[in-house]
C-alpha cells in the first residue's frame, strides 16, 4: 500500500515501543499490555483526523476518531472537540483532503486455505480472465484461458518418469460455463461433442494419461478426473466394478456415469472429490494445510505471502472462513492468525459433520477490550458458526431450482432440469442440524443457491425454530436465484410472522449474503443457462430492501477474488460481460441495483452482524475496535444519484489498513 497518508507523530516515546520492536507490534500487542488506568491522554493513544465514514445506523460522517492503546475507540466526532485538551503524547494521523477513513472491510464468506493453495499453482490455475475493469494483470494471456481444452493443455506437467506415476496433477478454476469448448483441432480432436459428458477423455488427451489428474471447477462444486485418478482411489486400482465410498453419497455427491455405467470423470459436489483429495495429499501442499501453516508458508514462499498481503491491500481487516472441515483446519487457520505481522482477523464457520464428530463447542475471541479486560482484540475470533450445503452451484448445474425456473435445454446445463439438492428433503436438513440447533449456542450458515434450495432451507429453519427457539443469527449464503415470495418469507420470519405446517414460527434473525460476482462474471452465462427472467433475479437486492433483510456481499474465494471495492461497484452497476471475448456488456436486473451506501454497509457493518461481531467491529463507534481502512477517495462521491460514475469505484486506491488502531502487518 502506498499513498499520501500524512502522519504527525509526537516526539515523546510511545509506551508500546518499550515492550517490543515495531515490526512485531501488531502480533504481540496483547501480550505487552499491562493493567493500568485508561485515559485519552495516555501514551499510545492515537487521534485520526479527516473525513470519517462511520457506517453507523445514522450514516454519520465525522471529522476525527480517538483510539486508546488497546485499539478501542474512545470518541468519534468533530476534530476540534476531540483535540481539545489532548496530551502531546497522543499520536495524530492526519488524512489527506481527498482521503476517507472507514471501518475495515469484512468478507463474510470465503475459504482461506484453498485461497492460499490456489496462489501456489502457477500454470495450474485455469481460471478464465476477468472482465477488463477487474483485470489485475493486463499482460495475462487470456487467449489460453478462453477455451477449455487450451486451458488444460497450457498446464506444465512433469512426466511420470520424473515424479512417479502415482503423483497427482492438481488444477483449479476450470469453468466450462464461461470457457468455450472446441475439439476440432489440437488435443482431444474428434472426441466427445461435449466436455461435460466425458471429462475423463479430455484430461487424458490434454493433460496426461500417465499420472492421476484432478481438476477443480471454479464453482467449487464440480471436479474432473482422468482414468489414472480412478485407479488411485479404487481398491487395488481396479476401476471396473468400483463403487464410490459411502461418504460420497452421504455428502450429497456423485461420480457421474454414462449409459453403460462407466465413470465419465465428472464429480459432483465436494464429497465426490474428497477421496481423490485424500489420495493426493501425500505429494501436495494441501497436506500441510491441515497441520502446519508455517511449513505451508515456507513451501509456498512468496506466493503465499502475496496472497495474504493481497487481502490486506484490498482493504480487508476481517474474513469469515466459511467451511472449516476438521479440527486440523480450525487449528491451522488459528495458527496463521498468530504468525507475527498477520494483517487481518479471521472468524471460523465449521462444517456440521465436523462439529458433531468432534463434539465441538462454539468459541469466541480469547479477550475483548472492554471494562475489566486490559487487552487488545486478537486476530483469531473463534469459531462460532455451523455450515451446511443445501445445494450446489448455479453455474455448476447443481443448484436446486423450483418452478418457474429450470436449466434450459441447449444451454450449458442442458439436461439438468431443476438441478439437485444435497438432501432428499427439507426434513433431512432438520435431522442434520437438530443436535446442534438444540444446543442453543451456535449461529448457522446455510449455503443455498437455487430458489428450491432456499425454500427447503426456510422450511427447515422454520421447523427447527418451532421445536426450539434459537436466539442466534442465521445466514443464507448466496441466496442467488431470487423470487419475491422467497424474500417476503425471509422478512416474515424476521418479524415473527412466519408460518410453517399451519403453525406460527417465533421470530428468527435470518440474514443473507450475496456472491455479487455472480452478476459480473456469470450473469450473461446465466441468461443462457436459466433464461433472461431468472438471470435478472439473481442476487435480489431490491427484495432484500423491501423486506428489511440485512444483506452483505462476499467473494466465496477462491471462486471470485476478495476485492470489496469491486463488490461495491458490481452491486451498484450490475454490469455483466459475455465470455470469452467480453465484447458484449450490459446491466443485468436493473431493479436490483444497490446504492453506494447500501453496498458499503454490505462490506462493513452487516457482515459483522451476520457473525455476531457487531459489538466489536463493522462501524466506527465508541467502544468498538479500531479496525480501519483508509481510501484514496470517498466512494459516496461516485453515487450515480449524485452525478458520480460508479464504474470508477473499483479503481479507488486502498492506502492503509489498521488493526487495533495500528497499521496492519506492523508497517507504517
Amino acid at each position: 500500500m502506498s499513498g499520501p497518508l500524512r502522519r504527525v507523530v509526537s516526539t515523546h516515546p510511545r509506551a508500546f515501543l518499550r515492550c517490543f520492536n515495531l515490526g512485531a507490534a501488531v502480533a504481540l500487542l496483547s501480550s505487552c499490555a499491562a493493567p493500568v488506568e485508561r485515559g485519552p491522554a495516555r501514551p499510545g493513544s492515537t487521534l485520526f483526523v479527516g473525513k470519517v465514514l462511520t457506517m453507523d445506523d445514522q450514516g454519520t460522517i465525522a471529522e476525527a476518531v480517538l483510539v486508546d492503546d488497546r485499539g478501542q475507540i474512545l470518541k468519534v466526532g468533530k476534530a476540534s472537540d476531540l483535540q481539545q485538551g489532548l496530551s502531546t503524547s497522543v499520536e495524530v494521523v492526519q488524512l489527506a483532503p481527498e482521503q476517507v477513513l472507514m471501518p475495515g472491510f469484512f468478507d463474510p464468506h470465503m475459504h482461506f486455505l484453498p485461497t492460499l493453495l490456489q496462489s501456489v499453482l502457477g500454470t495450474h490455475d485455469l481460471a478464465p480472465c476477468l472482465p477488463p475493469p477487474y483485470r489485475v494483470d493486463p499482460s495475462l494471456d487470456c487467449s489460453s484461458r478462453s477455451e477449455v481444452l487450451r486451458a488444460l493443455s497450457s498446464m506444465k506437467v512433469e512426466p511420470a518418469s520424473v515424479v512417479g506415476s502415482d503423483s497427482f496433477v492438481l488444477g483449479m478454476n476450470l469453468d466450462p460455463s464461461r470457457q468455450t469448448f472446441d475439439n476440432s483441432t489440437g488435443c482431444g480432436k474428434g472426441g466427445p461433442a461435449n466436455f461435460m459428458t466425458q471429462p475423463k477423455f479430455y484430461l487424458d488427451a490434454c493433460v496426461t494419461k500417465d499420472r492421476p489428474v484432478l481438476i477443480l471447477d471454479q464453482s467449487g462444486h464440480l471436479a474432473y478426473v482422468n482414468q489414472k485418478a480412478f485407479e488411485a482411489v479404487c481398491p487395488n486400482g481396479v476401476v471396473k466394478g468400483c463403487k464410490p465410498p459411502d461418504s460420497v453419497g452421504q455428502g450429497g455427491g456423485e461420480w457421474a456415469t454414462d449409459a453403460e455405467g462407466n465413470f465419465t470423470g465428472l464429480l459432483r459436489e465436494s464429497s465426490a472429490y474428497g477421496p481423490f483429495m485424500k489420495a493426493m495429499q501425500q505429494n501436495l501442499p494441501m497436506a500441510l494445510m491441515h497441520s502446519d501453516p508455517v511449513k505451508l508458508a515456507e513451501q509456498g514462499g512468496a506466493e503465499v505471502e502475496r496472497a495474504i498481503q493481497a487481502l490486506r491491500n484490498a482493504g480487508v481487516t476481517t474474513i469469515a472462513d466459511g467451511g472449516l472441515q476438521s479440527v486440523g483446519q480450525i487449528n491451522a487457520v488459528k495458527r496463521f492468525t498468530e504468525l507475527p505481522g498477520f494483517p487481518f482477523r479471521i472468524t471460523g464457520v465449521v462444517v456440521a459433520d465436523a462439529a458433531l464428530d468432534a463434539g465441538l463447542k462454539p468459541t469466541a475471541p480469547a479477550c475483548e477490550p472492554k471494562a475489566g479486560n486490559d487487552c487488545s482484540l486478537p486476530k483469531w475470533l473463534g469459531a462460532g458458526g455451523i455450515k451446511i450445503w443445501v445445494d450446489g452451484s448455479t453455474q455448476g448445474c447443481t443448484a436446486k431450482l423450483d418452478s418457474p425456473y429450470q436449466y434450459l435445454e441447449g444451454g450449458h446445463c442442458s439436461g439438468e432440469g431443476e438441478g439437485r439438492a444435497d438432501y432428499d428433503s427439507a426434513q433431512g436438513i432438520v435431522d442434520q442440524l437438530s443436535p446442534l440447533w438444540n444446543q442453543g449456542t451456535w449461529r448457522f450458515n446455510l449455503h443455498a443457491n437455487g430458489n428450491g434450495a432456499n425454500t427447503w432451507a426456510l422450511d427447515a429453519l422454520s421447523r427447527l425454530q418451532q421445536a426450539k427457539e434459537n436466539p442466534h443469527r442465521v445466514l443464507l449464503i448466496h441466496n442467488t436465484v431470487g423470487q419475491p415470495a422467497l424474500s417476503k418469507r425471509i422478512g416474515d420470519l424476521r418479524k415473527g410472522a412466519g408460518v410453517m405446517d399451519g403453525k406460527s414460527v417465533s421470530a428468527l434473525d435470518v440474514q443473507v449474503t450475496h456472491l455479487i460476482g455472480h452478476v459480473a462474471y456469470w450473469g450473461d452465462a446465466f441468461v443462457g443457462m436459466l433464461g433472461q427472467e431468472a438471470a435478472s433475479e439473481i442476487d435480489p437486492i431490491s427484495y432484500d430492501r423491501e423486506n428489511e433483510i440485512p444483506f452483505s456481499l462476499h467473494s466465496d474465494s477462491m471462486v471470485t477474488p476478495t476485492r470489496p471495492l469491486w463488490f461495491v461497484e458490481q452491486a451498484v452497476t450490475r454490469r455483466t460481460w459475455s465470455y470469452p471475448d467480453f465484447t458484449k456488456t450490459y446491466v443485468l436486473g436493473a431493479r436490483h441495483l444497490a446504492t453506494v451506501e447500501e453496498a458499503l454497509r454490505a462490506v462493513t457493518v452487516v457482515p459483522a452482524r451476520h457473525h455476531e461481531l457487531d459489538t466489536l467491529l463493522g462501524s466506527i463507534e465508541p467502544g468498538k475496535v479500531a479496525d480501519f481502512v483508509v481510501l484514496g477517495a470517498n466512494p459516496l462521491d461516485f453515487d450515480p444519484a449524485k452525478g458520480g460514475d460508479p464504474t470508477k469505484i473499483s479503481q479507488i486506491p486502498v492506502i492503509q489498513t489498521y488493526l487495533n488502531g495500528r497499521p496492519a502487518g506492523g508497517q507504517h
